[in-house]
């Protein structure tokens, strides 16, 4: 559900060292953000990062070792877009890197996840255990294994320029920028909406995912979600989360609501909305925390970034064939969030026994 699309002006604008690096928002990528080899490169050259994925991974149980073994392969047996790899690892490695850089001292002023990156922000705010978080995403991956054939769809339209041009079965999936709209729905349909949009002018490509994320084809997930959720323990967000399906802050009655987290699959993203909630609060740095760039290569066409007043910054920068590039970048990124280099990673049990305060 990412613009990957380069925008060399607006990068410069966003990455301008002009403002004080001070109250971060981490942005946490979800499906569209995942490629191949992702994070590997950062796991075999930082203890600390290696020790927080490998704490997810542990949480998974016999599931986790064959994630792992899969993630780490020269040549995966399950393709990266399909859903039993894309969902669970990008929440291993979005909630590893910020359990990374709030190790290493960091406090950011907020969170916003895109899609899985809401519970990895969730879980990373002490709304959800580590435990239950696992729980949670391999429970949604399961039944999300029976779901009809289907994908999604990046557009150049707004919400309303697509007003009835849908046909029955696809639906907005997430609104990402001011004119760039995912759709998502059964293969069929989906193909025939691409196919009439394109004769109608409209530039559309496909979102890398073999499932119709937030669309109504995934509605029974949301049934067996909710049961799946009842009686885990749920508390009120220690650090701010900006929700993106409200695109206002997640307040103690909704995330403390399973219901809310059950209907994740089907609802719609509301990316841009919930940044215009963030960037409204004051000048920020927004860091990309996850794999890729593809939520700061939308927020660089915010007017806040284009002018100067926000910046972007990405932990591990753009997909690369060098593992090394992703090492450097992260620590530079570390570097310059004044995040120290130094601290050991604490043990597994003293990660799961800290409270935010």
């Amino acid at each position: 559900m990412l613009d990957t699309a380069r925008d060399p002006a607006g990068e410069r604008a966003g990455e301008r060292a002009v403002l004080p690096v001070a109250s971060p928002v981490l942005l946490l990528p979800g499906q569209g953000a995942q490629y191949p080899g992702m994070g590997t490169g950062l796991y075999r050259a930082e203890p600390g990062f290696a020790a927080a994925v490998d704490e997810v991974f542990a949480a998974m149980g016999p599931a986790g070792s064959v994630l792992r073994a899969d993630w780490l392969a020269a040549r995966p047996a399950v393709p990266m877009d399909d859903v039993t790899r894309s969902q669970p690892l990008l929440f291993a490695l979005d909630h590893a890197l910020g359990r990374v850089l709030l190790d290493r001292g960091l406090r950011p002023g907020m969170l916003l996840g895109h899609s899985i990156g809401e519970v990895a922000a969730a879980t990373l705010a002490g709304v959800f255990r580590l435990q239950d978080a696992v729980r949670l995403v391999l429970d949604r991956v399961d039944h999300l294994t029976s779901a009809p054939p289907g994908g999604m769809l990046a557009v150049a339209a707004s919400r309303a320029e697509l007003a009835g041009k849908l046909r029955p079965g696809v639906d907005v999936g997430a609104v990402n920028a001011p004119r760039q709209t995912v759709l998502a729905g059964p293969a069929e349909p989906l193909a025939a909406t691409a196919k009439a949009l394109r004769a109608a002018g409209f530039t559309c490509a496909p979102v890398p995912s073999l499932t119709p994320f937030h669309s109504a084809a995934l509605e029974s997930a949301v049934h067996t979600g909710h049961r799946s959720l009842v009686g885990v323990p749920l508390r009120p967000p220690a650090i701010p989360v900006v929700s993106g399906y409200t695109a206002t802050l997640l307040d103690a009655t909704t995330a403390t609501d399973p219901g809310y987290w059950a209907r994740h699959p089907v609802d719609p993203v509301l990316f841009w909305p919930a940044l215009e909630s963030v960037l409204a609060s004051g000048a920020r740095l927004l860091v990309e925390c996850g794999p890729g760039q593809g939520l700061v290569t939308l927020a660089r066409r915010h007017p806040a970034v284009r002018s100067g007043n926000a910046q972007v910054l990405a932990l591990l920068g753009p997909r690369t064939a060098d593992p090394g590039d992703e090492v450097a970048r992260f620590r530079a990124a570390c570097a310059r969030l004044g995040c120290s280099t130094d601290r050991p990673a604490p043990r597994p049990d003293e990660r799961a026994c800290r409270r935010f305060r």
